[in-house]
């Protein structure tokens, strides 16, 4: 018997399209990120789920709101889930940033585990509080299929965490496309990756 977590990104938000940093500030989904949100939900609506837990962030809820179907199941709304907290840096664009902040920009992207900013949280943080998180949902639902929807970064550190590589190799990966699928199957305290930030539901 085995658990398994049915990793997800939010779909596409407005802040998204523009190239906004929004961390723990929200905007709402694009008429694109609610499309694939409709395309998860397909994906998932042969699969029996126990439970579905949501970043606090809007555009985490509402994809997991359209997510779940026809399923009477309430989304359970998780702090621990957000995405990385980008402080000052939210609502801003990458050019403005990079150029407030040049030498924590350049060490954010080129040496992230040596990234450190008084408003930023910290890659290590975020992993921890995201591990936690993840650990507490299994022990809740053993045996079971859970979704959880959460964001690129927090689910970048969650997936380095499983398949020890460091943090320093953070962005040695493409980004995590919105809605993506991965499926994470726990055994016996075991961890395996089943696929990883699949998107075959957004191809139709």
């Amino acid at each position: 018997m085995s658990t398994h977590l049915y990793l997800t990104r939010h779909g596409e938000t407005v802040w998204n399209t523009q190239k906004l940093m929004q961390g723990w500030k929200d905007s709402p989904l694009t008429d694109n990120g609610i499309k694939q949100a409709s395309q998860l939900s397909q994906r998932l609506c042969n699969i029996t789920l126990s439970a579905i837990y949501s970043s606090t962030s809007n555009r985490a809820v509402q994809t997991a709101e359209i997510a779940k179907g026809e399923r009477i199941l309430e989304v359970i709304k998780y702090d621990d889930l957000r995405e990385i907290s980008f402080g000052k840096w939210e609502g801003k664009s990458a050019e403005n940033n990079e150029k407030e902040n040049p030498e924590e920009w350049k060490t954010f992207w080129e040496a992230p585990h040596l990234f450190r900013n008084e408003s930023v949280e910290s890659f290590l943080k975020v992993q921890e509080r995201m591990v936690d998180a993840i650990n507490k949902i299994i022990k809740q639902h053993p045996f079971e299929n859970v979704l959880i929807v959460t964001h690129s970064i927090a689910l970048k550190l969650l997936m380095d965490y499983f398949e020890k590589n460091e943090l320093k190799n953070i962005w040695s990966t493409p980004a995590i496309p919105s809605t993506s699928l991965t499926l994470l199957e726990i055994k016996n305290n075991e961890h395996e990756v089943i696929y990883k930030y699949d998107t075959k539901h957004l191809e139709s």
